[in-house]
């Protein structure tokens, strides 16, 4: 290994668990392999070691008495929230939701009853409109006496 080579990304995510003692085994030996044979690396470590010390030293804020007043109403506040069942608008929805159904399943049934019977069920103008192009000749047909007449015509071959 060289003396120059770096912590790996992963090796310097665990560092700071490494340098806090809580890292696992495995974790800790791979650290102190890297430590042990790279100059680089123990001056990574030893200045990560040195900021948190200066840290340390840093005066601890104090937060007012108001802050922690709120923060702990807040957290309060979080545990008395009411569920959501207990709500007026979702009391409200339950309520209205199955006369809701009801309604969107009669609206459906009268539609589909509507096409079937429209589509079904043969009108009078549709009858007539079938049958146009015979009305349209109607007087010529009357002038021609009987049917007999037309199948007569029907079966010539010379007409």
């Amino acid at each position: 290994m060289s003396k120059l080579q770096r912590l790996s990304a992963e090796d310097r995510d665990n560092l700071v668990a490494y340098l806090d003692g809580e890292l696992d085994e495995s974790g800790t030996r791979r650290i102190e392999g890297v430590l042990g044979q790279s100059s680089v690396a123990r001056t990574d470590v030893e200045q990560l070691a040195r900021t948190y010390d200066l840290l340390d030293e840093l005066d601890t804020p104090k937060a007012s008495e108001s802050f922690t007043e709120r923060t702990i109403a807040s957290a309060k506040l979080e545990q008395i929230k009411p569920s959501l069942a207990q709500h007026p608008w979702f009391v409200f929805l339950r309520r209205v939701s199955p006369i809701g159904g009801w309604a969107i399943v009669m609206v459906v049934a009268a539609a589909i009853g509507f096409s079937i019977t429209r589509l079904g069920v043969p009108q009078d103008d549709d009858v007539l409109l079938e049958n146009y192009p015979v009305i349209k000749e109607l007087d010529v047909y009357s002038e021609t006496g009987n049917y007999e007449f037309l199948d007569r015509l029907s079966r010539e071959q010379e007409l």
